[in-house]
């Protein structure tokens, strides 16, 4: 093996490292390690999360057997509403209506609660002083949707 040879082996293994180190801290930078941080919990885990703009997003998030719809903003975390289970799936915009998965009454449940989530952020919403009236708010929205039924 000449000298030229030894050269060009060498330079291609430091070129092939630098690659794979690159690929590697690019894949737990933007893909892998974000996704399994999320979910490493043993008892909680973040099923979705939706951003709404640069300072706000929600989070489906499920705690045991319960489902929590919550959403983020600047400097505050507010509970929308409360689920005991999901649909299997939520359809896509395009899909027929016809052919739509999972209850109409989550949808209406979801579109409710972002409802509420705007009179919040308008400032006509239930006020957040305390978490005993806010579960107070809560047990009510709760009875007035089993009085529907």
């Amino acid at each position: 093996m000449s000298d030229a040879d030894l050269f060009r082996a060498a330079v291609q293994l430091v070129l092939s490292l630098l690659l794979v180190a690159a690929l590697a801290y690019l894949a737990v930078r933007y893909g892998l390690g974000r996704h399994l941080a999320f979910n490493r919990g043993r008892y909680m885990r973040v099923i979705e999360q939706l951003p709404l703009g640069p300072k706000a997003a929600l989070t489906l998030v499920q705690v045991g057997r319960r489902y929590y719809l919550l959403v983020h903003q600047e400097n505050n975390v507010t509970l929308l509403q409360e689920f005991d289970h999901l649909p299997e799936g939520l359809p896509f915009p395009d899909t027929p209506a016809g052919k739509r998965s999972g209850p109409a009454s989550f949808q209406r449940e979801l579109s409710a609660a972002l409802d509420r989530l705007k009179k919040r952020l308008a400032g006509d919403g239930p006020p957040e002083t305390s978490a005993k009236q806010h579960q107070s708010y809560l047990d009510g929205q709760k009875d007035e949707r089993s009085a529907g039924e």
